[in-house]
């Protein structure tokens, strides 16, 4: 067994280093203390909460020095090394030996050959008020001593991972762009025109692209057909290109027998005329006599996604907001990590624009009346809360957040953007 010591300007050295060996690593459990008032006459005590203070770790090894000289020499660099006021980070570097059994007399000597360490999971921010050497004997010619020493932990009373910055997926559902601009749309077709049309325009020119129209209708109010006596129809068409006086373009009739949801067969083409003025999606009706909902998606390549309301669209933020909650921080800590304790911080780069801002890990949500534009960038840490370095502090509700073990730690925001945790770490009693 070994133990890593970690300096805060990042220096590294092992206690093997100086001859140590390490029998005994013992780590206690967060001392807890108790807020609590005692009142004349009343039995028992009123209780105001209590807080993990420190921890504690001891350890146990020993060193042999060739004469008194070397264990001074030696003495006064592991007493250099383990009482820096500063403090320092410890791991403990396990043993595991390379083999797991063997016959007694199978093997003789090189045991600690075979041995390999490997590091724990978690480190310790601590410091020592004082090891103590002590001496067991003359072993062969040499002097044995045994090191002892009690380190308590400065920050937070928990071992920690190395602090680290992990990029979160968009909290936003992962689905392609609909380029058709207002997308849903509501119709009534009672007259006696046979034909009844929804025009729908597109965000861009998609002319040459590979493309696949889908759409979803709901049909209510049915009556029918608007010309009894005609054989065709009821039917919807999707025009996955408008192409003014040449209806060749139209696909995706569907027949309609009454009231319900009709979904039409994905539409793939690369021949669409969008250009110009005819940069459009449409819907027409023929022969029917009803009210219909129409959910159109024109998206780029061969496969056809849910619906999605374009980008500009005013429900697109709404919509957004709605199919979050399915990203979450990997945290798998022990204990909850509070933003206002531990430091890490949120920042948020915005891809998308709204009047305000609302940013939510799990139940804890902050913020902010400011309005967002496309590449703004939020910092929130507890105390400090930032967009695009100007402070926003009075524009939000001081919210913090706090990372708890066994629980998804959801991201949701009305936004979309990229997350990234600055100063991540898992806690552990």
């Amino acid at each position: 067994m070994d133990i890593l010591v970690e300096k805060l300007d990042g220096s590294r050295y092992y206690l093997s280093q100086y001859k140590v060996l390490i029998t005994d690593f013992e780590e206690s459990a967060p001392s807890v203390t108790r807020n609590s008032k005692q009142l004349d006459q009343r039995n028992g005590n009123i209780d105001f909460g209590g807080w993990h203070t420190d921890k504690t770790i001891n350890i146990t090894g020993y060193y042999r020095a060739d004469d008194i000289d070397e264990e001074e020499t030696l003495r006064e660099k592991l007493y250099a090394l383990l009482s820096d006021p500063d403090g320092y980070y410890i791991t403990q570097l396990k043993t595991t030996p390379s083999v797991a059994m063997e016959r007694p007399g199978e093997t003789s000597g090189g045991y600690y050959d075979k041995l390999s360490n490997y590091p724990s999971h978690k480190r310790f921010l601590v410091y020592t008020e004082a090891p103590e050497m002590e001496l067991v004997g003359n072993v062969n010619g040499t002097l044995l001593y045994k090191l002892t020493a009690e380190f308590k932990t400065m920050k937070l009373p928990y071992g920690e991972t190395p602090a680290v910055d992990i990029a979160i997926d968009s909290p936003y559902k992962d689905v392609p762009v609909n380029f058709v601009i207002a997308s849903h749309v509501t119709a009534s077709n009672t007259s006696a025109i046979n034909w009844g049309s929804i025009m729908m325009h597109l965000s861009e020119d998609l002319s040459g692209k590979t493309i696949t129209t889908v759409a979803k209708v709901i049909v209510t109010n049915y009556q029918g057909k608007i010309d009894p006596n005609d054989s065709d129809g009821p039917l919807i068409n999707i025009l996955d290109g408008w192409y003014t006086g040449n209806w060749a373009s139209l696909t995706n009739n569907i027949n309609v027998t009454g009231n319900g949801v009709y979904t039409s067969v994905p539409k793939t083409t690369t021949k669409s005329p969008f250009t110009g003025t005819n940069n459009m999606i449409g819907v027409h009706t023929y022969n029917l006599n009803a009210t219909i909902e129409v959910w159109i998606k024109v998206e780029i390549g061969n496969t056809a996604s849910p619906w999605s309301p374009n980008p500009v669209d005013p429900e697109y933020n709404s919509w957004r907001y709605s199919l979050t909650g399915n990203v979450s921080i990997p945290y798998s800590g022990t204990v909850p990590c509070n933003q206002l304790e531990q430091g890490f911080t949120v920042q948020l780069t915005a891809t998308g624009s709204a009047s305000s801002l609302s940013f939510k890990i799990d139940d804890a949500e902050l913020t902010s009346s400011n309005a967002v534009a496309a590449g703004d960038v939020f910092l929130f840490n507890g105390f400090s809360y930032t967009q695009n370095g100007l402070s926003i502090v009075s524009k939000t509700n001081k919210a913090y957040f706090v990372l708890q073990p066994d629980k998804p730690n959801r991201i949701t925001c009305n936004v979309p953007g990229t997350v990234k945790i600055i100063g991540f770490q898992n806690l552990y009693a």
